[in-house]
């Protein structure tokens, strides 16, 4: 295979991968101190994760990434549940990406309508169903949609976000909402509310596993890999620092929405000085740019689920496929669950909460096959002790293990906190039930129902041997 990926392919791929609009408002509501949550965030997080999976990567660059891994340490049925948890991941992200598409599309009209949470909910179940039904078809459309999303969903709006903040305070000397002191800086660690809020942004910097199975196509992985995760851990996280402090030089943080915050910080700074065109071109542009990565996030998933399980643990009529090669029943059926699910978390109090509790859903859903692959690493490093890895965790078995271990305290405070503490908007016993229960039981039925279709798998196969 001919070597094409250089050190630059491989940062520029991790930060159009991983840099999401979305997470800056979730930051700037916690003003000067989200400073601190970014760059522990990246130490703890972000690099033990990009370190560990680079040398999973280039041992083991078969096709399929975290599913092979897992496989190769724990065998079939727990490589079928990380699979089957990336899929799931979808259920709660792709509500969550139309929530904040939503609330920024209101801003076209009325920025107060950001706040109904039925409208709101209504414009997501349109979404996902015209998405759906669009991918169904599977128009060439979607393609170009998808190429445009970086571009107008991140790198554009991110860079108006930060002239327009700094300009405020720069140029027209605008008063700052926002106490940037010594003691605002740092944050109260002994607060469980604000460790709850670093394991939140940790879920921002996820995603840096996907590169390396690209391994096999780089140039001196065992150098360009751990080179290229440092420099963009600096990336990401000056440019998430950057711009989420642009967004507190104009609005206080008190009065930052999770999700209308981008918005609503523009929406002020537009009026005061005398561009409220820049409103709705923005808000095209965020929608836009998203509307692409939805419809990616819509396919990718089922698709991966698919090719990395095959041999009949699925049900055929799911994993059937049209005339145009889309899995329609998959999709369909997605569809569909997510739709309950947006009605069932409609129940909660406002627009804000249940976006936060998609966010916290998607996470917890997305961390399952984290904790597979963290364990997998030290299982594969004794099991397998020589085979050949082109780029180790640097540091010997120390830095390894310490990896694993700052790796798994992440994933697990993302994952255990949110539910023990609930956002500061639900207030009442029945919000908060239903809060948990969406949570726990979500996540908790879908581990029962992946261990069934494999136990059934499994049941199948015994019958067959007879």
């Amino acid at each position: 295979m001919k070597k094409t990926m250089h050190l630059w392919d491989i940062i520029f791929m991790n930060v159009a991968a991983i840099i999401g609009l979305r997470w800056l408002p979730i930051a700037a509501g916690y003003g000067a101190s989200a400073i601190f949550y970014w760059v522990i965030g990246a130490l703890i997080f972000f690099i033990p994760l990009g370190l560990i999976s680079s040398e999973l990567a280039t041992a083991w660059p078969d096709e399929g990434g975290l599913y092979v891994w897992v496989k190769t340490a724990y065998g079939e049925r727990p490589a079928f549940i990380t699979a089957w948890f990336y899929w799931i991941n979808s259920f709660f992200y792709w509500p969550s990406l139309f929530t904040f598409m939503a609330v920024t599309a209101t801003f076209l009209i009325n920025p107060a309508l950001a706040k109904n949470k039925y409208l709101i909910c209504g414009m997501v179940l349109i979404g996902v169903w015209s998405i759906t039904l669009l991918n169904i078809r599977g128009m060439s459309a979607l393609k170009l949609l998808s190429k445009l999303s970086s571009l107008l969903g991140i790198i554009l709006p991110v860079i108006i976000i930060i002239v327009l903040g700094f300009g405020s305070a720069i140029f027209m000397k605008s008063p700052i909402p926002t106490h940037y002191t010594l003691s605002s800086w740092i944050p109260h660690l002994g607060s469980v509310t604000n460790i709850a809020m670093l394991s939140a942004l940790m879920f921002s910097m996820a995603g840096i596993e996907l590169t390396p199975t690209l391994a096999g196509e780089t140039v001196e992985p065992q150098k360009t890999f751990p080179r290229a995760i440092l420099i963009s851990a600096i990336i990401i996280v000056l440019t998430y620092i950057i711009a989420t402090v642009a967004i507190t030089l104009i609005i206080a943080p008190e009065k930052i929405g999770a999700a209308s915050g981008i918005m609503d910080a523009l929406y002020l700074i537009a009026h005061e000085i005398h561009l409220p065109f820049l409103v709705p071109i923005m808000a095209v542009m965020i929608v836009l740019g998203n509307l692409g990565g939805a419809s990616a996030w819509l396919v990718a998933p089922i698709k991966m689920l698919f090719e990395s399980c095959k041999g009949g643990i699925l049900p055929n009529f799911l994993i059937k496929l049209n005339k145009n090669d889309m899995p329609a029943n998959a999709i369909l059926m997605q569809a569909s669950i997510v739709t309950v699910i947006v009605l069932f978390i409609a129940l909660l109090p406002s627009v804000n909460v249940f976006y936060e509790t998609l966010l916290i859903m998607t996470t917890i859903t997305y961390f399952i096959p984290y904790l597979f692959m963290f364990t997998s690493f030290l299982k594969l490093r004794k099991t397998h002790p020589d085979q050949p890895r082109p780029c180790r965790v640097p540091g010997g078995a120390f830095v390894a293990r310490l990896c694993v271990a700052l790796g798994l305290l992440s994933v697990l405070s993302a994952m255990i906190l949110p539910f023990v503490i609930p956002p500061a908007d639900i207030n009442d016993p029945f919000h908060i039930l239903i809060y948990r229960l969406e949570l726990g039981g979500g996540a908790g039925i879908f581990m029962i129902i992946g261990y069934w279709l494999y136990w059934r798998h499994e049941r199948k196969q015994k019958i067959a041997l007879k």
